[in-house]
């Protein structure tokens, strides 16, 4: 399946994963033994942005230490400091890399309950874990677009979850549940009615030397996983920059043919920093904005900005990261309707 394919399936894709995955999360979760220490989660190549995704979720929405590593640091520095009663959530869509299984194997052998967040139920990590929290992100995804933006979309639901069945009840959890509920609903919306603003912006990103994606809590995963798809698909050199710790390298790295585009919302944590980012370029020239329409200081700071529905930051990390898809989708497209045909 092609980019654009993968991209039209992501509603049903996100439709079934959180539909059908509702009561398996709940059921695992009441079934785990939830130590007293940090939730390890551990991820890997293309599957580690979902889990960095886990710890703004978990942390926020259950208010759990979280520590997040890629599997060779997890062997490397944390894998001696897991106790039984530990939890370690493993996160690999195909639940086949070695250093993931490496890592899930010392897990078990330490005493610790091994989850894995998977789009594979058949595979040895799934086989190897206590309990697995399954994507069905479907069989064609060759490029891996549908599974990341579901592994992504996943670990904040599952935090979710976990927060309702383990935490005493608040309103915020009922109009998050609601916002998760609505997500394929708003995915079907960006794919048909901002198709024109992704070309659009696609053609300002045309020609560039470089790109920076600034993000902030949850949606620096999304910019990390997007930057990953950028590098496959299209020639544009692409770098994830956590706004957090943004220092002068963002400042020149938007010289010449390259530009900034900061991926926020209204209602992220961190979004100061955010602003301040796109203050510290002194100017809207090269700089771009993916955010919503209540996020008036961002939108006044740069030359473009699309407007996504206003969400919370894990609902709306996991549908900037669609339109930053469809954006590369259409990034692909142009630089192909331009190369030179060959004779």
């Amino acid at each position: 399946m092609d980019i654009r394919g993968e991209i039209r399936e992501a509603p049903r894709a996100l439709r079934q994963t959180l539909e059908k995955g509702r009561p398996e999360f709940e059921s695992l979760v009441r079934g785990t033994r939830w130590g007293d220490g940090p939730l390890y989660i551990v991820g890997s190549g293309s599957s580690f942005p979902a889990a960095l995704a886990g710890l703004h979720a978990f942390e926020s929405l259950l208010g759990w230490p979280v520590v997040v590593s890629r599997a060779a640091n997890f062997l490397a520095y944390s894998a001696s400091l897991i106790r039984p009663r530990s939890v370690v959530l493993a996160v690999s869509l195909s639940g086949e890399a070695d250093k993931i299984l490496e890592a899930a194997f010392q897990a078990r052998s330490r005493g610790a309950a091994l989850l894995a967040l998977t789009a594979s139920a058949t595979s040895p990590l799934a086989e190897a874990a206590d309990g697995t929290f399954l994507v069905r992100a479907g069989e064609e995804a060759g490029l891996g677009l549908q599974s990341g933006l579901c592994l992504h979309t996943a670990v904040g639901f599952i935090a979710l979850v976990a927060a309702r069945v383990l935490k005493r009840h608040h309103h915020k959890l009922d109009e998050l549940e609601q916002e998760y509920e609505k997500l394929p609903e708003h995915a079907e919306w960006v794919l048909t009615r901002l198709t024109d603003a992704a070309r659009t912006l696609a053609l300002h990103l045309r020609g560039l030397e470089g790109l920076v994606l600034v993000g902030g809590g949850s949606y620096y995963p999304a910019a990390l996983q997007a930057v990953e798809t950028m590098a496959r698909l299209t020639p544009l050199r692409a770098l994830a920059q956590d706004a957090a710790e943004l220092r002068e390298s963002l400042v020149k790295s938007t010289s010449g043919k390259r530009a900034a585009l900061f991926l926020s919302g209204s209602r992220c944590r961190v979004k100061k920093e955010i602003h301040e980012s796109a203050r510290l370029l002194g100017g809207p020239e090269n700089l771009y904005a993916v955010t919503d329409s209540n996020d008036q200081e961002l939108r006044g700071a740069v030359s473009l900005a699309v407007l996504l529905p206003s969400l919370a930051e894990t609902t709306g990390s996991a549908l900037g990261l669609l339109f930053l898809q469809s954006l590369v989708s259409q990034l692909q497209q142009i630089i192909k309707s331009t190369m030179p045909s060959a004779r």
